[in-house]
C-alpha cells in the first residue's frame, strides 16, 4: 500500500508541475506551511482563514478531510486582478478529472465564462451541488520552521472550483465563503501545495479543544510541531496504517475496542474491517461531525459496557443525541477530563492504541451534566466508526499520505499544553 500511495504522488507531482511550470512562487519554496484553524462555536465546524487573490485578501473556508477539492464563492464581491480560467479540454481540466465543458454560459465575471471547464461540487453540510466553474488565482500560506510562522509564500494559478453565491448560504458559518478540501484527491488542498511546492505530502492536524483558542494545520512537515512552552509533539506519535475509500475518504483498522482495559463484549467484528467493496464498515474521519458516530450495533456494545463498568454510578434521562449521562458530581477532575474508564482503540502497528480518556469521551449536555460523547448512527453511515471532531480534539494527528500512515499522539492537555498553543505571534 505505501508504495502504491508514494506512485500516485510521484505521478500527481510531476503532472501538476508540468501543468503549472509556467507559474511560480514569489519568494523561495519553503519546507512547510502553516495554517491557524478554529472552531466555529455557532455550528461547531472547523474554520480557516486563507489568504487569496490580488490584492491578498483573507478568505474564510470550512476545513473538511473529506471534500475532493477548493471552492469558493466567486459570484458575490469577487475581485482580483490574477483570477483567470482554464480552457475546455486543458490539462489543467484534465487534471482534475473534469470533462463537462460549458458551451453557452451567460453571467457576470468571475463566474461564468464560456468555454471553460466545469467541476460537480458540493456544499458537505447541506449537501446541496451545482455545476461550479473550474478556476485559478493566487492563494499564500505562511512558512513555518514548526515552531513560528515564517514569510508568506504566494502560490499564483492555484487551482480551484467557482460557486454561486447560493451555496455557501446553506448553514455554513457566518463570513464562510467555501470549502477547503483534504481528501486524498489530485487538486484537495495539500495536494496541490505538495506538487506546486515540492514539500512533503504530509499534513498534520491539532483541533482545539475550545473555540476560543486557533489550533493549527502543517503542511509539508515530518516535524517540529512545537507547542508553548516548548514542546514538540512530533517526537512522541504513534503510527497506524492509513487507507483510502473510493471516495477519498481516510481510513484506519481497528482491530479490538477496550473500555477500562476489557475487551467490549458483543462486538460485530466484521464491521471493524472494511468491506471487500470498499463502501462499508471500518474506521474513518469526519471534521463535519461534532461528535463520533458509532453503527447501531456498535454503539450499543460500547456504552452497555462503558456502563458496566461504572455500575456504581447512577444514570440521568439521557440528553439527545447521546445515550448514556451522568451527574458530573461523581467524578474527579483529571489532567486528562474527568475521571472515568479509558476506551482504547487498538489498531493495527506497534504499540498503536489509540486510548479515548474522559476529556474526548465524555461531553458537559448541560450544566451538572456528563455524557457519553458517542451518537448512535443506525446504518446510515458507511463506516462503522466515525470520529468526530470532539475525539480529536487537542489530539495530534499526522496524515503522512506518502508513507500512508497515519500519526497520532495522546491528548496534549497530558503533557501540560494544548492544540492552540502554537505560537502565532512570533516571527520566524
Amino acid at each position: 500500500m505505501a508504495h502504491l500511495a508514494l506512485l500516485y504522488f510521484t505521478l500527481t507531482s510531476l503532472t501538476s508541475n508540468i501543468l503549472f511550470s509556467q507559474a511560480s512562487t514569489s519568494s523561495p519554496k519553503p519546507k512547510a506551511l502553516v495554517l491557524p484553524i478554529r472552531q466555529d462555536a455557532a455550528t461547531k465546524l472547523l474554520v480557516a482563514n486563507i489568504y487569496g487573490r490580488t490584492p491578498l485578501i483573507p478568505i474564510s473556508y470550512v476545513i473538511d478531510l473529506n471534500t475532493r477539492h477548493v471552492w469558493a464563492n466567486c459570484e458575490s464581491n469577487y475581485n482580483s486582478t490574477t483570477f483567470s480560467q482554464p480552457k475546455c479540454k486543458s490539462a489543467q481540466c484534465k487534471s482534475a478529472h473534469t470533462s463537462y465543458c460549458f458551451t453557452n454560459c451567460q453571467g457576470a465575471r468571475p463566474f461564468c465564462h464560456t468555454n471553460t471547464c466545469g467541476y460537480l461540487l458540493e456544499n458537505p453540510v447541506s449537501h446541496q451541488s451545482t455545476i461550479g466553474e473550474l478556476a485559478q488565482d493566487v492563494i499564500a500560506f505562511s512558512s513555518t520552521n514548526g515552531k513560528n510562522p515564517g514569510p508568506l509564500v504566494r502560490i499564483p494559478d492555484y487551482l480551484f472550483t467557482c460557486a454561486p453565491s447560493a451555496l455557501v448560504e446553506l448553514r455554513l458559518p457566518k463570513g464562510v465563503q467555501g470549502v477547503a478540501g483534504l481528501a486524498h484527491a489530485p487538486i484537495a488542498l495539500q495536494n496541490v501545495l505538495t506538487s506546486r511546492l515540492g514539500i512533503k505530502p504530509i499534513f498534520t492536524m491539532c483541533i482545539p479543544s475550545t473555540t476560543s483558542g486557533d489550533g493549527v494545520i502543517f503542511f509539508g512537515s515530518d516535524g517540529p510541531y512545537s507547542f508553548l512552552p516548548g514542546i514538540d509533539v512530533s517526537k512522541s506519535l504513534k503510527y497506524t496504517p492509513l487507507t483510502f475509500s473510493p471516495f477519498d475518504e481516510y481510513y484506519i483498522h481497528v482491530k479490538n475496542i477496550k473500555i477500562n482495559q476489557k475487551p467490549v463484549p458483543g462486538l460485530n467484528t466484521t464491521l471493524l474491517s472494511v468491506n471487500d467493496t470498499g463502501s462499508g464498515g471500518g474506521t474513518t474521519f469526519n471534521t463535519l461531525l461534532p461528535y463520533t458516530i458509532l453503527e447501531g450495533s456498535t454503539f450499543k456494545a460500547i456504552t452497555s459496557f462503558f456502563a458496566k463498568q461504572l455500575s456504581k454510578v447512577p444514570q440521568v434521562k439521557p440528553i439527545a443525541p447521546f445515550g448514556l449521562c451522568y451527574e458530573s458530581k461523581h467524578f474527579s477532575s483529571t489532567l486528562l477530563g474527568p475521571g472515568v474508564p479509558s476506551i482504547d482503540l487498538e489498531l493495527e502497528g506497534q504499540n498503536a492504541v489509540w486510548s479515548i480518556f474522559g476529556l474526548n469521551s465524555m461531553v458537559e449536555a448541560k450544566p451538572g451534566v456528563l455524557c457519553l460523547a458517542f451518537v448512535n448512527g443506525g446504518i446510515e453511515y458507511r463506516a462503522n466508526i466515525n470520529i468526530g471532531l470532539y475525539q480529536m480534539k487537542d489530539i495530534p494527528m499526522k496524515f503522512d499520505l506518502g508513507k500512508s500512515v497515519l500519526g497520532f499522539g495522546g491528548p496534549l492537555s497530558g503533557i501540560r499544553t494544548h492544540c492552540s498553543n502554537f505560537n502565532f505571534t512570533a516571527v520566524a
